[in-house]
């Protein structure tokens, strides 16, 4: 009986608590008891006030449970005492100087949530020879470098400098990849030290066991990206279906360190350090699993709303892709699709997944609503053993469509449509349509006997000459071209067999 009392008043305490902002009183305790517990080393009672999403620098998680001791233990400190409490962003601040017993007294900050648990302690990234990243929260965002983005097949590249090398190198910007990869290639070019023991990498995808770089200094418009623990892969499967040079591929590593600005109407990356921008809007929170975001979006099937979890995938060229749990949450997505046809997609292993791919009502992201997307959907004849914790990825082809900038720090992602978002969604899946570049021709690679494509006299092995009466010099030249079926039809002209054939693509009925 005393058990079941002492449950309900702790249910009781944490609801009330949960409504309301803790006193003053309460925050200055809780400060007071964490500098005693810093200044005795007592780690055990640290670990237990920090909250789920505390991290230090990239360690997070179980990794914090070797790095804690390692920045607490060694420092002796003679006192820890607090300044300055400051509330912004929903959080409480507050100035930490800690004072060791040799040496000058160490000023950074705190930051705690309304639950009084601490969520980033600055003080700890200092020690690592760090910036305190806390303290940046409090002052006006910083400009530290402006780059272009150059667009292939609705995904971004940005130029890269590697340490050690005079040039430039063209990498995949992928919110997807929780580890920074380089191609084989440009690896042994280089002639980096590659451990030949291939371990386990998650990505947004099903991940695989990968060779791997301790280290690689990278700099991207001007700042610095320390990546560490970096995948080398066979890059050119990718490389062939997107039809541009990839050298590398960088996410997260630049990710955890700066607020980076994506704005698709000017094609450039805006790269900022954690401080605030006046009067946000349209902050989407995310949760980060393997290093990559998710965030909650709703789903219109068949009339009926579904709020979900997604990955924020940069790094995948559709749409939406969902797994196996969202079919069962959605009751059948399977048999709700409209237009419905096959598709395939590759990922970083190599690995070619067949997926039915068909349209939605409509998803809203951010507040924004889109309608008519086009989804895949990968049913395996097996549950998979991952993916239960959301229910597939967003990627390009609709992320494409907002201006957005990632905060890791704070945990949110900022989104506001761009210029192209009033641009009704084209499910070009629908053609059933693939090019290849190879060398100055671009060959239809796939073309599928149920797409539209195929309907309108194109056949595999076909070169085309012009698309619009435009001669194009990429693939997403192409892409962009095809996405006129919204509005227009859209002629061809092909070459087969030493013969110019003229082909016209209809109108899609969107």
């Amino acid at each position: 009986m005393k058990k079941l009392i002492f449950i309900g008043l702790c249910v009781f305490a944490n609801t009330v608590f949960a409504q309301q902002e803790p006193s003053d009183v309460q925050i200055k305790y809780a400060l007071q008891l964490f500098g005693k517990n810093l200044q005795r080393h007592n780690v055990k009672d640290i670990a237990a006030v920090l909250d789920e999403t505390f991290h230090i620098a990239e360690y997070r998680d179980r990794d914090l449970t070797n790095v804690l001791p390692q920045v607490i233990n060694p420092v002796v400190l003679d006192t820890v005492y607090y300044d300055t409490i400051v509330k912004r962003n929903d959080r409480i601040y507050a100035q930490q100087i800690a004072v060791p017993k040799n040496g000058p007294k160490m000023v950074s900050w705190v930051r705690m949530n309304k639950f009084l648990m601490f969520d980033r302690i600055g003080h700890f990234e200092q020690l690592m020879g760090l910036v305190d990243p806390v303290g940046q929260e409090l002052q006006p965002a910083k400009l530290l470098a402006k780059t272009p983005i150059s667009r292939s097949s609705s995904l971004m590249f940005v130029d890269v400098k590697i340490k050690g090398s005079n040039d430039i190198y063209h990498f995949l910007f992928d919110s997807g990849a929780g580890a920074t990869s380089l191609s084989e290639v440009l690896a042994n070019k280089l002639g980096l030290k590659v451990n030949q023991k291939a371990i386990d990498i998650k990505t947004a995808g099903k991940g695989g066991q990968f060779k791997t770089i301790d280290t690689l200094y990278l700099n991207i418009g001007g700042v610095n990206v320390s990546g560490k623990q970096l995948v080398v892969a066979d890059l050119s499967g990718l490389q062939k279906v997107i039809g541009r040079q990839m050298d590398g591929i960088v996410g997260f590593d630049m990710l955890k360190d700066y607020q980076v600005a994506i704005d698709l109407d000017n094609n450039g990356m805006s790269i900022y350090n954690f401080g605030y921008f006046e009067n946000e809007l349209n902050k989407v929170p995310i949760k980060l699993t393997n290093n990559i975001p998710k965030i909650e979006v709703n789903l219109k099937v068949d009339g009926l709303d579904y709020k979900t979890r997604m990955l924020f995938d940069t790094g995948a060229g559709g749409a939406i892709s969902g797994n196996y749990f969202l079919n069962a949450y959605t009751n059948g997505l399977d048999e709700k699709l409209k237009n419905k046809m096959a598709s395939a997609s590759m990922d970083l292993s190599g690995n070619v997944r067949k997926s039915e791919m068909g349209t939605i009502d409509a998803i809203t992201i951010a507040g924004s609503t889109l309608n008519n997307p086009a989804m895949s959907l990968d049913l395996p004849k097996e549950q998979p053993a991952y993916g239960f914790d959301r229910h597939g990825l967003l990627g390009m082809s609709l992320l494409g469509k907002f201006n957005f900038r990632f905060n890791y720090n704070l945990g949110y992602i900022q989104m506001s449509p761009n210029k192209s978002f009033s641009v009704p969604m084209v499910p070009l899946y629908a053609l059933g349509l693939g090019f290849e570049k190879s060398g100055a021709k671009f060959i239809a690679k796939h073309v599928d006997e149920k797409g539209l494509a195929y309907k309108s006299g194109l056949r595999v092995g076909d070169e085309l000459i012009s698309i619009n009466q435009i001669n194009p010099n990429s693939v997403d030249e192409i892409t962009q071209q095809l996405r006129n079926l919204a509005k227009n039809k859209v002629p061809l002209e092909i070459n087969r067999n030493q013969q110019k054939i003229k082909i016209e693509l209809k109108k899609f009925q969107i």
